[in-house]
């Protein structure tokens, strides 16, 4: 054997005695254990921990599951292995980078093993143990791997979890726990009369993610607050009762449908489970509140919360308020802040890192501290990312999310910090969860002896608070809200809007609620999907404006230098009187200037009325009119009308005909005067030379 094969026999060898021990220290093994979890594609599977928390040293313990072969060749010799360490976490810090693929502290090990493992097999794998028997003995957390390793004791697969030990009279003092969840969903439909898609109905049925979340509300639990959209009432409220649905492939056509049984049926069923329950409503349709204050939209926000909680109170049967909000993604700046606060919002509820603290701590802060507003001093409730993201696991993972729940929590209470505090769970707003989770979760949580449910209102902050930072509002969380673009279209409907109601006093504001529905925090990241949305509500909108029109008819001719163009001003609502404006331009007023006329003019429902312009012609020719409708104040309305005045110049001809006519018979009356006289001076000379001599004194000169 060469001197190289040697080697490489050498180290080949070291390579698979010192793997085992690699392993056991968790340090990251030599390339032999590395190829192998690269070759064989294996999993665990822990499906089962009871119970969830012993409190006595001889309460037997038992983790089971399986183990999986997800390749395609047959593994043989295989162990499953209980690794577990007598030494408790210290804290949270390091159950993180334990759970997140950490060293692997152990002290124990226990195994049993697999025969045979085929292509695609499972087999099934128990541990079961006395806290006595593995060294537990005093309240803590304590860090288990499940792993699969070959001959070698390589590892092929594992997975890792948390044991609780809570011995009888060691409890630590309870940690106060509040749970937010949220019943809310995209909104359905663009205005108020047409739906544009019937997903809400599928969204409640039993297995729908809506009826899953019912099924959890259906299940009271401590420490429990709702926050619901008014806006999913109110659609699964119009659709119960029978609703238009747009058709076609632009969605214009409305096709009737009648009431639909399952909304009804949700509808009514969630009213019962939130009797006794505390209720918050979010605003109507829960809008993007930064997005629209940051549009200067500030007023759509108040509208948003009164209209939230007038609806939320109807459809509910029982007094519901705005006065907690929980902005989208748990972050907020200043500007929208104050806009929440002047609509009498007095609690937010954001994400931990909303609120940073000044310092670090060797302990999980209290959940409440407060910020100053415009308004004043507002609460601040701050939800535990990691408790709130376990809400909701991964399909498969029940098992561990609970058990890892309920360590985080344990430890929390184990922590040495000044005094008990408090923390809030909230899972994402538009969660999808599994009711039997949640709700075992639910109960296990206000059972376990560290934790204590209370509601949110009762979290309240500690005096001293704890020193925090002031918000952090990022570039990435503004970069999140709906795209400026979006909102500016949505801002031009909103004004378009707004002056159908102006002209007509309506009070109701038909089209609020339909914008708020376009503002939406559904449509972050997919305005896509509001796009039939804001067709269908730019169309409502233009419907309603053009109720209220112009009607010009042919081409106007003004015969003469002054005279009237009759204008009229069409009301095609049937049951609403309208009031506008009325501003008429010439394009070139030394051709045509206006006249005065009436504005503004008052047209009943469905009626018309006349206006009688003045205009005053300079010349003949074509010259255009501007017709634009106002509101009272002189806001445009609609877009202006243009209409052709023909002009003839009559008037200034027919005074050229009538001076020339005159001029001329002046001056043959004249000539008729001068021709006369002279034919009278004739017949005297010659009456004169027929006739005897006068006497000479008589003469004086000729006649």
């Amino acid at each position: 054997m060469t001197r190289g094969a040697a080697l490489i026999s050498l180290l080949t060898v070291a390579a698979f005695l010192f793997a085992p021990a690699a392993a056991a220290a968790g340090l990251p093994a030599a390339g032999g254990v590395r190829e192998a979890a690269t070759r064989q594609d294996a999993l665990v599977v822990v499906e089962s921990i009871t119970p969830d928390a012993p409190s006595e040293p001889n309460t037997p313990i038992t983790i089971s599951g399986k183990v999986t072969n997800t390749g395609a060749t047959p593994l043989t010799w295989l162990q499953v292995r209980l690794r577990f360490s007598r030494q408790p976490f210290a804290g949270r810090a390091q159950m993180q980078s334990f759970a997140a693929g950490g060293q692997i502290l152990d002290t124990s090990r226990r195994s049993v093993p697999v025969a045979q493992l085929a292509a695609s097999g499972q087999a099934p794998w128990e541990f079961t143990f006395t806290p006595a028997e593995i060294g537990m003995y005093r309240f803590g957390v304590h860090p288990v791997t499940i792993e699969l390793v070959d001959s070698a004791q390589r590892q092929l697969a594992a997975q890792r979890t948390f044991l609780l030990y809570a011995p009888a009279g060691q409890a630590p003092p309870r940690t106060k726990i509040s749970w937010a969840l949220p019943i809310v969903d995209q909104p359905h439909r663009a205005d108020d009369d047409l739906f544009v898609d019937e997903e809400l109905r599928r969204s409640m049925a039993d297995d729908g993610r809506l009826g899953r979340i019912l099924k959890i509300a259906g299940s009271p639990a401590k420490g429990v607050s709702w926050f619901v959209d008014p806006a999913l009432l109110d659609d699964a409220q119009v659709m119960s009762q029978g609703y238009s649905l747009g058709t076609g492939d632009d969605g214009q056509e409305k096709t009737a449908k009648p009431g639909d049984p399952v909304t009804g049926a949700w509808l009514r069923d969630l009213r019962t489970a939130l009797t006794d329950t505390p209720v918050t409503a979010t605003p109507y349709a829960d809008p993007d509140v930064a997005a629209l204050v940051h549009t200067g939209m500030d007023d759509a926000t108040g509208a948003a919360l009164t209209k939230g909680a007038a609806v939320a109170s109807q459809l509910l049967g029982k007094d519901v308020t705005t006065g907690v909000n929980w902005p989208v993604g748990g972050v907020i700046d200043h500007d929208a802040l104050d806009a929440l606060a002047v609509g009498d919002v007095r609690t937010v509820l954001l994400g931990a890192a909303a609120l940073p603290l000044a310092a670090p701590l060797t302990y999980t802060p209290d959940a409440a501290a407060s910020l100053e507003t415009v308004m004043g001093r507002v609460r601040v409730l701050l939800a535990d990312p990691v408790l709130s993201e376990l809400v909701t696991p991964a399909e498969g993972t029940a098992v561990l999310a609970k058990q890892r729940f309920l360590a985080e929590t344990a430890m929390i209470s184990a922590e040495t910090a000044p005094r008990p505090r408090a923390v809030v769970v909230a899972p994402p707003r538009r969660w999808s969860p599994d009711p039997g989770y949640v709700t075992d979760l639910l109960r296990t949580a206000a059972s376990v002896p560290w934790l204590k449910p209370v509601s949110l209102g009762s979290i309240k902050p500690a005096t001293p608070p704890v020193p925090r930072t002031d918000l952090t509002y990022t570039d990435k969380d503004r970069a999140a809200e709906l795209a400026k673009s979006y909102m500016t279209g949505t801002e031009k409907l909103s004004d378009r809007a707004a002056l159908t109601s102006t002209v007509t006093g309506d009070q109701r504001r038909p089209f609020d609620t339909a914008l708020l529905r376009l503002a939406s925090s559904a449509w972050r990241g997919r305005t896509g999907s509001a796009v039939p949305f804001v067709e269908q509500v730019d169309r409502a909108i233009a419907r309603r404006t053009d109720a209220i029109s112009v009607t010009t008819g042919e081409q106007r001719t003004l015969a003469g230098k002054n005279g009237i163009v009759p204008i009229t001003i069409r009301n095609d609502l049937p049951d609403q009187e309208a009031t506008v404006g009325v501003k008429i331009t010439s394009r070139d007023r030394r051709l045509l200037t206006i006249g005065s006329y009436e504005s503004p003019v008052t047209i009943g429902p469905g009626g018309t009325r006349q206006l009688d312009i003045p205009m005053e012609a300079n010349g003949g020719g074509q010259i255009v009119v501007k017709v634009q409708l106002t509101t009272a104040d002189g806001t445009p309305y609609d877009q202006p009308v243009e209409l052709t005045v023909t002009t003839t110049g009559y008037g200034a001809i027919v005074l050229v005909i009538v001076g020339g006519a005159v001029t001329v018979l002046l001056a043959a009356v004249a000539l008729r005067v001068v021709s006369r006289r002279s034919r009278r001076l004739a017949r005297s000379r010659r009456a004169s030379q027929a006739a005897p001599p006068a006497v000479a004194a008589q003469r004086e000169g000729p006649s």
